[in-house]
């Protein structure tokens, strides 16, 4: 089995971390630039004039536990987004390097890979088949240059799950190569087993998990790679200290508690309800051609005109997603599903 950090930028493999000023509790602290005073108005536990942990070694060691995984398979980022910036800067060179998507897709990962200036290779979906992914053509675009293969699943913006097995074809196929990163963000929604197997078997394999959704903290920033921990020792290298702020490391450990994840548990199961409810009045509306399966919390709909159906919302004060952008998109709509008086308040609108 050959070394999965050979796939990183060389240069960065080398670079020393940096070495933050220690804190231990009960002794003055004198060694950061800090003030020594707070805010009036912080009520935090650890105080605002103080750094946060170089690393949330608390929140990572929650996060360990609920994902079912030993805490050096975990890295805590600013939502899963930071997680995408950090492996694309980490792992693919600026003119040189290549990352493959599958669109439609989070375009996020098209963003960050302009950032850093690496190319984009698009393998799109098979609208045919309900939008999923092309296994074969995905092996066959993959090149020497290319070091990462971005797969959500559920898929946002379409909501599909993508097959096991194609996901493991890839992977086995592409091991030593490239990174397949999957995108877990909308897992809780789905009734499909996650990744977990896969990440536990190959060792190129990385999970992206987020709090945005199912725990109602899209507010807060929280999002988790799970990987090889040689992988995880490396991105966390490469990610400046001080980065996870002291309110929200305090409100997630807050969000865990029994009561906090039992609500959260009840909503999703009301959400995965009203979605189905709302998919089947969606099938009524006349300006509704087709609703496609969703295993997330939203709903893809092909409208007869996009942009009527969102104004048709818009005046009912209702905001949904179109994307004019994206030209196989023209007349999708992406739908949140919320709670039955905000989904009443859309299909009262046609």
């Amino acid at each position: 089995v050959g070394d999965i950090l050979q796939l990183a930028r060389p240069e960065l493999r080398e670079l020393k971390p940096y070495s933050p000023g220690g804190y231990e509790s009960g002794l003055v602290r004198l060694n950061a630039n800090e003030s020594p005073w707070r805010i009036p108005s912080d009520n935090t536990e650890r105080g605002l004039n103080f750094y946060p942990p170089p690393r949330p070694l608390p929140l990572r060691k929650l996060l360990a536990e609920h994902y079912g995984v030993i805490e050096e398979k975990i890295l805590v980022t600013r939502g899963s987004t930071e997680a995408i910036d950090l492996l694309i800067r980490g792992f693919c060179a600026a003119g040189k390097d290549q990352l493959l998507t599958c669109p439609p897709t989070f375009d996020m990962y098209r963003l960050y890979a302009g950032i850093q200036n690496a190319e984009v290779l698009e393998v799109p979906l098979l609208r045919e088949k309900g939008f999923a992914i092309d296994p074969k053509s995905i092996i066959d675009r993959v090149t020497e240059r290319t070091k990462i293969i971005f797969l959500c699943s559920p898929n946002n913006p379409t909501g599909q799950s993508i097959e096991h097995g194609d996901i493991e074809f890839i992977c086995q196929t592409v091991q030593e190569k490239t990174l397949v990163v999957l995108d877990e963000a909308y897992q809780e929604f789905s009734d499909k087993q996650d990744f977990s197997a896969l990440e536990e078997k190959y060792e190129n394999v990385l999970r992206l998990r987020t709090l945005s959704k199912f725990i109602s903290l899209a507010g807060v920033r929280c999002g988790a790679v799970i990987a090889e921990p040689r992988l995880i020792d490396f991105l966390s290298s490469i990610l400046p200290p001080y980065s996870f702020p002291t309110p929200s490391i305090e409100l997630v450990l807050k969000a865990f508690d029994k009561r906090s994840l039992n609500i959260g548990n009840e909503r999703v199961q009301v959400l995965r309800t009203e979605r189905a409810w709302l998919k089947k009045e969606l099938m009524n509306v006349s300006d509704v051609k087709k609703v496609w399966p969703s295993d997330a919390n939203f709903i893809f709909v092909e409208t007869s005109n996009a942009k009527n159906f969102q104004e048709t919302a818009r005046q009912a004060n209702v905001l949904v997603r179109t994307f004019p952008d994206q030209p196989a998109l023209k007349n999708f709509v992406r739908i949140t599903v919320g709670r039955r008086e905000d989904n009443n308040k859309l299909l009262q609108a046609f």
